[in-house]
């Protein structure tokens, strides 16, 4: 590794892929300015450089591997003495990954992702690393933030790492392991601590929220966590990403319709509803049961904003299979809905199978769902049209910096469902005020803020 004393401890850093590897950046920045290091926006004056990589699909094993890639030059243009590659792309590949990318000194997977700290110390004071190994740290073992990389009104919290499910397109058990659940208290205990610095909304992240506690033989774990967390009175909005479809429960069902600040929002990617496809997924269900479970919760839950997922050209999927999807999409009216062209992931069992459809009718059918949705959300869109409707504030706007960007309950943060573009009045970042939604575009809404804060 050469000589790699550092005279500044400056590091720059680079997140990619899902709030759940964001969760885990902040869990390193936090652990490194502890120990004396300075984060710095520019790579250029750097000692350090890391990238928290991604491999869920194809394009972000891409993006991640270009992005070390492009980031090393700094090694020799810049000031950058290390480049270090952590997260799920180095969990998946570590072994072949030195031999691809030999520009990067230092790999850690996530689960030795809480020994960088440690070991940048150790290459500090003797110039390389010589006797801080990464070790392998329970995945359940995560400390609280003091500093987030999400704005001050909003953060993540992961209550769960890896996945038990043997779904045959998904590397994240390749990369993640099994579930491992955190400690109900330890989770309250973080809520607590946000809602104390003025967090107004906290989104619960996990592979899979709806097995949380199965691990620790909790019964209902998610249902009776977003008891306790409603019951603290810390935060306004509460909202759950990523349930399982045969896992939602009438009692979790029951605590989001009772609870003042679980809202009314739920994230279930069902990938398919044809029985065959989602058997050779190794999935379970069909049409008829994808039916029910959308009809049980909006019958459970009035009102309820439901978001969903499909993968279309499965390998084996025919046209008559992928019809019986886009006739459900039309009678399921869902809130939000994407779509993705079946990836080839290796090391998953969907990447030999038989019957592997052509990257061109992948996209068409793609695109036919897409069009059917946005006319879809068009029509959900236009009903708030005359409501009155709390809208949490973000900032100005990317479309035009005259307005704020800002969400009702049943949008997601980061872009994911579109924004409420407030053209009236002057609230500050992170407050919730009441608007009115004046008009309907096929994503976003436009208001007018017609009263004070309704948060000091």
């Amino acid at each position: 590794m050469g000589s790699k004393k550092f005279s500044e401890k400056t590091v720059n850093i680079v997140s990619l892929g899902c709030p759940k590897n964001l969760v885990d950046t902040e869990n390193m920045i936090n652990d490194l300015e502890s120990r004396g290091y300075q984060i710095v926006a520019d790579a250029e004056k750097a000692e350090i450089i890391l990238v928290n990589t991604c491999s869920f699909v194809t394009d972000a094993r891409k993006e991640s591997i270009d992005t070390l890639l492009e980031l090393s030059r700094y090694k020799e243009d810049g000031n950058a003495k290390l480049l270090v590659g952590t997260g799920c792309l180095v969990s998946r590949y570590k072994e072949s990954l030195p031999d691809l990318i030999p520009e990067v000194d230092l790999m850690l997977s996530t689960f030795e992702e809480s020994s960088l700290g440690a070991i940048l110390d150790d290459i500090s004071r003797n110039g390389s690393q010589s006797k801080a190994e990464a070790q392998l740290i329970a995945p359940n073992s995560i400390p609280f933030r003091e500093k987030r990389l999400t704005p001050h009104h909003r953060a993540y919290v992961k209550v769960s790492e890896g996945c038990d499910h043997t779904c045959t397109f998904c590397s994240i058990p390749l990369s993640r392991g099994l579930q491992v659940s955190r400690k109900p208290e330890d989770i309250l205990d973080e809520v607590r601590r946000l809602g104390d610095e003025g967090v107004r909304e906290i989104t619960l992240i996990a592979q899979d929220l709806t097995r949380y506690g199965a691990d620790l033989e909790i019964k209902d774990g998610l249902a009776q966590l977003l008891q306790m967390i409603d019951g603290l009175k810390k935060v306004n909005w509460v909202r759950l990403l990523y349930a399982y479809p045969t896992l939602v429960t009438d009692r979790l069902l029951d605590v989001i319709r009772e609870s003042s600040s679980v809202v009314k929002y739920l994230d279930i990617p069902l990938q398919h509803v044809n029985g065959n496809v989602l058997r050779r997924m190794e999935r379970p269900g069909n049409l008829e049961s994808s039916q029910r479970l959308v009809s049980r919760i909006r019958e459970k839950v009035p009102g309820i904003s439901l978001r969903t997922t499909f993968i279309v050209g499965f390998p084996g999927e025919t046209e008559e299979e992928f019809q019986e999807l886009l006739s459900f999409v039309k009678w399921a009216k869902f809130d939000h809905l994407g779509v993705f062209s079946f990836s080839k992931e290796d090391g998953t069992p969907s990447y030999e199978m038989d019957g592997q459809v052509p990257a061109k009718i992948k996209n068409q059918r793609r695109n036919q769902v897409m069009a059917l949705q946005k006319k879809i959300s068009l029509e959900k869109n236009k009903s708030y049209v005359g409501e009155v409707m709390p809208v949490l504030i973000e900032g100005p706007s990317e479309q035009s910096s005259l307005v704020l960007s800002g969400r009702i309950a049943t949008m997601a943060p980061d872009s994911i469902d579109g924004e409420v573009l407030v053209l009236s009045g002057s609230a500050s970042v992170g407050e919730i005020v009441d608007c009115r939604i004046t008009k309907a575009h096929h994503y976003d809404l436009e208001a007018w803020e017609v009263s004070v804060p309704t948060i000091d």
